[in-house]
């Protein structure tokens, strides 16, 4: 009976991508509720993650704090995938991709070249400039 060892480590490994990925931040706030594709249920303090979507209900609002000091606000009803964050402040190089697909929010830029930044929404992508 070896299958059991075997299922034992397919499960394991499945578990791998979602415990694997990058934080990039932290909640800062949250009223009263939001979810996160990868860190589930977010309160305030918890981390957010390269490849992960954030969600609101009609109610619900978000404020997040990335590694260079930029911030995202999500309002309500509304998803963002946060796509791409490089950040090396010792180089002063890096990339932050943010995907906007519904709803409301507001950024604003951290300690990153302002090039470095870019907002892909359903209509277009923007970038900063100045």
């Amino acid at each position: 009976m070896r299958i059991l060892p075997v299922a034992l480590a397919v499960l394991s490994f499945s578990v791998l991508p979602a415990a694997a990925q990058q934080q990039i931040g932290t909640t800062k706030s949250v009223k009263p509720a939001a979810h996160g594709s990868v860190a589930g249920t977010l309160s305030v303090g918890a981390g957010v993650h390269a490849n992960e979507t954030i969600g609101t209900d009609k109610a619900g609002v978000a404020g997040l704090q990335f590694h260079d000091q930029s911030n995202l606000d999500v309002g309500p009803n509304s998803s963002v995938r946060l796509d791409r964050f490089i950040y090396n402040p010792n180089r002063g190089t890096g990339q932050v991709i943010l995907d906007a697909t519904k709803g409301s929010f507001r950024f604003t830029t951290g300690n990153q070249n302002s090039k470095a930044y870019k907002v892909k929404t359903p209509y277009g992508t923007l970038g900063v400039r100045g």
